[in-house]
């Protein structure tokens, strides 16, 4: 079937036709690479196992109490550094429930204390697939009841599962607000280990901090060999538009303009 258009606007269609696909593929590589950015920081998120801070049952009637405190406030903390993906240990877990029935974690690995050994931490953490383990533990206690004040020493540290070794070790310590004669002890310890906690996590997982590893950046000079075949294909299409729109100058001028007659 004969074309209604003149010749120049078919190599302009056809030009029109390459460019925009050019450029919608280009729009498409665009957007994969965005995507592949964005999935890039959960990628490099380090796995980590949070066992519950040790406080002796010995320390104050309401130590587990001050146990959870502690290890809620470092979960929290951890959680919203962005260098973690944080899951919180107890012995029900069913990894480790299930490495229990098979004997390969002994009843001592799964019970506190874990602050105590490294090595229990990191059995654990090994058996179970993950990166990262933090334990702590309530040093030092100390309730002045004349004062009505509560003084604690707590330790937290970060642990490399596959080497073993301390990326993180903090010790710090706090009281609590002076009381009154009507304050109790238990009031006082927990605003104790409250401060301490956010003391203590705020050196152990900073907020804002990078994340454990970071991305190694692709060249500049790499993302224009990338883009070479679209300025390839354009330049195809450039040279046949434009042998196109010579041909059909010299070939059909005869037809659509035929020469005046002679005289």
């Amino acid at each position: 079937m004969k074309s209604n258009l003149p010749r120049g606007a078919s190599v302009r269609c056809a030009l029109l036709c390459v460019v925009v696909a050019a450029m919608a593929t280009a729009g498409f590589a665009q957007s994969g690479n965005k995507a592949q950015k964005g999935n890039l920081g959960h990628i490099l998120k380090k796995t980590l196992l949070l066992f519950p801070f040790d406080v002796p049952s010995t320390t104050a009637t309401n130590a587990e109490e001050m146990s959870a405190l502690l290890t809620d406030a470092a979960a929290s903390r951890l959680i919203a550094s962005g260098q973690y993906t944080v899951t919180t240990y107890y012995r029900a877990w069913p990894p480790v429930a299930r490495l229990h029935n098979d004997q390969q974690l002994a009843e001592a690995d799964v019970i506190a204390p874990y602050a105590e050994d490294n090595r229990k931490a990191i059995k654990i953490g090994k058996a179970v697939g993950y990166d990262m383990v933090c334990v702590g533990s309530l040093d030092d206690y100390e309730y002045n009841e004349s004062d009505k004040l509560v003084t604690v020493t707590v330790s937290g540290r970060i642990l490399n599962v596959e080497t073993g070794q301390v990326l993180k070790n903090v010790t710090l310590s706090a009281s609590s607000s002076r009381g009154n004669e009507r304050s109790k002890e238990e009031e006082l310890n927990l605003d104790a280990i409250r401060k301490c906690s956010e003391k203590l996590m705020g050196q152990l997982a900073p907020m804002g901090s990078t994340v454990v590893e970071t991305p190694v950046k692709t060249p500049t000079a790499k993302k224009k060999r990338n883009n070479d075949w679209l300025w390839g294909l354009l330049a195809i299409g450039l040279g046949l538009g434009i042998g196109l729109a010579g041909g059909g100058g010299s070939g059909g001028g005869g037809i659509e303009n035929p020469p005046p007659p002679p005289y």
